[in-house]
C-alpha cells in the first residue's frame, strides 16, 4: 500500500512533539530494553534505514524464545538475512495479498497449524483484509512473552490503523513506537504503557 504523504508528515510532527529519550523511562525493563536497542545500533554501525530497522528486527527476535516465528509480507534482503539465520521449521513466511515471495503461494493464518507465536514480523503491504486475518488467527496464538514488530507503522492509514488497534488491544501491555516501526510486548509487569521514542 502507498505512503500517504500528508498523513505521514502529520504523524511525523506528532511523533517528534511526544517522543521521550531514554533518560526520562523510569521503569528498569523499559530502559533497559531501550539501551539495548540503541547499543545494537551503536554496535553495528548499520549505514541505511534498512539495516537499522532489519537489526533491531533481530534484537527484538532476540528477546523471545524465537521457537515460532511469523513474518507476514516481504521484507528487504538485510531482514531476509537474518530469518535465513532462524531453522527454517520456525519461521512461517506468508506473502501478502500485494506481495510474493518467489516460490511461496499466498497462505490463509486460518490454514496454518500454528502453535504459539513468540515473535512475529509485519510488513508494510498490508491492506486491511490481511490485517484483520492477524488480529482473528496469530495475535490469539501469541506466547505470553511474545513480542510484535510492525515496520512502517505511520506509512499509510491501514498501517496506522492496525498499530492503533494493537495500542489499545487489552492482551498488550506496553508498545514501543519508534515512528518507522513499532513494537508491542505482551508481558509487561507495570501499567500498559504506549511511548513514543527515537532511535
Amino acid at each position: 500500500m502507498r505512503r500517504n504523504v500528508l498523513h505521514f508528515a502529520f504523524a511525523y510532527l506528532k511523533h517528534w512533539l511526544l517522543k521521550e529519550d531514554r533518560y526520562s523511562q523510569q521503569s528498569p525493563f523499559i530502559f533497559s530494553v531501550y539501551q539495548g536497542a540503541l547499543d545494537c545500533l551503536k554496535k553495528e554501525t548499520p549505514s541505511t534505514k534498512e539495516e537499522k530497522v532489519a537489526l533491531l528486527v533481530a534484537y527484538f527476535c532476540q528477546l523471545t524464545a524465537a521457537n515460532q516465528v511469523l513474518e507476514l509480507g516481504k521484507g528487504n534482503e538485510t531482514s531476509a538475512k537474518f530469518f535465513n539465520q532462524i531453522p527454517n521449521e520456525k519461521v512461517y513466511r506468508l506473502p501478502t495479498t500485494e506481495s510474493s515471495i518467489q516460490g511461496i503461494e499466498p497462505i490463509p493464518l486460518a490454514n496454518l497449524e500454528l502453535r504459539t507465536l513468540d515473535f512475529a514480523l509485519i510488513h508494510t503491504q498490508l491492506n486491511q483484509s490481511d490485517l484483520q486475518e492477524f488480529f482473528s488467527h496469530a495475535l490469539p496464538r501469541m506466547h505470553p512473552q511474545g513480542v510484535l514488530f510492525l515496520v512502517g507503522i505511520h506509512e499509510n492509514k491501514v498501517m496506522n490503523a492496525g498499530w492503533k488497534k494493537i495500542q489499545a488491544d487489552t492482551r498488550i501491555r506496553l508498545t514501543l513506537d519508534f515512528f518507522d516501526f513499532g513494537v508491542a510486548f505482551l508481558s509487561y509487569s507495570g501499567p500498559k504503557t504506549n511511548l513514543n521514542l527515537s532511535y
